[in-house]
């Protein structure tokens, strides 16, 4: 029995409660990265505009087609002076010099026109296309979270 005695003696007396002590700090150091993981996710802050057509309630999307309608406008009237000047010099006769600048003028409004509408397609594809990736990565949350 003396050989019992000598092998507890030989076991230090800190190594049960030092194993138990980093148990708990691998399990704390867990909950603490769970909590950490959700609380970044919250942080990331979801777009709002993550239903089809919800564009339409963003009002800086609403002032940028604003700006683009008032260009148009000021583009359709440009349009119309070049008209009205080329009906005119048309009277002139086509080899005159009016007749020229006008066809210039309306040259210029057509381009205007053709620059404004790709602008115009582009910002409602870029926006659609916002709208739609943000739908895609609320399903693909939901499909995460069990929804």
């Amino acid at each position: 029995m003396a050989t019992d005695e000598m092998k507890d003696s030989k076991k230090p007396k800190w190594l049960l409660p030092a194993a138990i002590g980093a148990a708990l700090l691998a399990i704390a150091a867990l909950v603490a990265l769970v909590c950490l993981r959700g609380k970044f996710a919250a942080e990331q802050p979801a777009d709002p505009y993550d239903t089809q057509y919800a564009r339409m309630h963003d009002p800086a999307y609403l002032k940028q087609l604003d700006e683009l309608r008032q260009e148009q406008k000021g583009i359709a009237r440009m349009l119309g002076e070049a008209q009205a000047a080329l009906e005119q010099a048309k009277e002139k006769g086509e080899d005159s010099e009016e007749f020229k600048a006008a066809q210039a003028k309306m040259a210029a409004a057509k381009d205007a026109f053709q620059k404004n509408r790709i602008k115009a397609q582009t910002l409602v594809r870029d926006r659609i296309m916002q709208e739609n990736d943000a739908i895609k990565a609320k399903q693909e949350s939901s499909k995460e979270k069990g929804e």
